[in-house]
């Protein structure tokens, strides 16, 4: 059986800290798919050169384009999508890199391996992560008991109990104070003070205060947090500039952000007013001009307009890369679409 393979969207990749349970789980800094919506923004402002998406055939990973033809035979035992022309895959239990022509530039060698970000990536070593450059050399020893990819130019990374920030040699910037990893997004990183979330800049001085009990991302110069209970956005100056409303809300993406009042979401602009009606189960940040809504328990696109654009048909959505996105029609049924809707590669189930 062959499938692609894609990032689960559940509220996980809305807000990827919920995966914890109890108390710990609404500590957990709310990032708006932190990961994924950078690699797809910079996917989507790349060279324009087509893109591959991993998929799984029979047991093993290749790649195929965005018409669906296999461009790397699968061989591989797992892989990771590509990032900056490489894309980490595993064989015989060991991590490496191949470009996109699928020759090996990293030979497998590592425990684990990420994704390229700003030329590095983060490595395993046995117990200990550190991080390499584009052909392997590794570039900061492996020495931490986690770390999380370069954003902005610093990298989180554990350090015993606490996590620190680190520059590209390796030198601490921000020293090892923080329960949660602290990524930099727009020059601003979100940090847990043990009762509250705040922001810090990135030579660690608190910009604002910690006086929130949950936060996301700063995009487009706003955040969302929330106060009393209700989610609104603040600006770099902490400066309320979307009063505490709504029960939810995300980050914003070209001028609009997904928020939920009452039992229903919908979108906001930067002024905070309405601009796609709170009509969907569940919606999630625009990429590439469509966004995912679900509509009852089947999940489709919608343009900047709120029209739907590709009917609810799937279990799962994926958002677009490229002009592709991979879905689930049923849990086991998987297929990659176009922006239109038509399924250019799709499982080959067996009975």
């Amino acid at each position: 059986m062959a499938f692609p393979l894609a990032f689960v969207q559940n509220m996980r990749e809305l807000f990827p800290g919920i995966c914890s349970k109890g108390v710990r789980m609404k500590r957990i800094f709310l990032v708006t798919i932190t990961v994924l919506f950078a690699v797809s923004s910079q996917c989507a402002k790349g060279d324009g050169k087509p893109q591959l998406y991993p998929v799984v055939v029979e047991g093993k990973v290749g790649y195929v384009n965005n018409r669906g033809e296999l461009i790397i035979e699968p061989r591989f035992d797992r892989a990771l999508s590509f990032s900056e022309n490489l894309a980490a895959m595993r064989m015989d239990l060991k991590w490496g890199y191949i470009d996109e022509k699928g020759n090996t530039v990293v030979d497998p060698q590592f425990d684990f391996a990420g994704s390229f970000s700003e030329g590095m990536a983060d490595v395993r070593i046995g117990m200990r992560w550190g991080f390499i450059d584009k052909k392997g050399n590794v570039v900061i020893e492996p020495q931490y008991f986690a770390a999380r990819a370069f954003s902005e130019g610093l990298a989180a990374v554990k350090i015993e109990n606490n996590w620190a920030c680190i520059d590209k040699t390796g030198k601490i910037v921000i020293e090892p104070i923080f329960s949660f990893p602290v990524i930099f997004v727009e020059g601003m990183g979100a940090f847990w003070d043990g009762e509250k979330w705040g922001y810090i800049n990135k030579s660690g001085d608190s910009i604002i205060p910690p006086r929130f009990s949950l936060v996301g991302i700063f995009s487009e110069g706003r955040a969302p947090v929330a106060l009393g209970g209700k989610w609104g956005f603040i600006d770099k100056q902490g400066r309320v500039v979307i009063k505490p409303q709504f029960d939810f809300a995300g980050s914003f993406t070209d001028g609009l952000a997904p928020v939920k009042i009452g039992e229903k979401w919908g979108f906001i602009d930067t002024m905070g007013d309405l601009s796609i009606g709170a009509e969907f189960d569940l919606a999630y940040i625009f990429l590439e001009d469509l966004a995912p809504v679900r509509i009852g328990d089947k999940w489709g696109y919608i343009n900047k307009s709120g029209e739907i654009v590709i009917e609810p048909q799937f279990t799962f959505p994926g958002h677009f890369s490229g002009g592709i996105a991979a879905v689930w029609e049923t849990p086991q049924d998987r297929a990659l679409i176009d922006k239109e809707g038509k399924i250019i590669w799709r499982s080959e189930l067996k009975e």
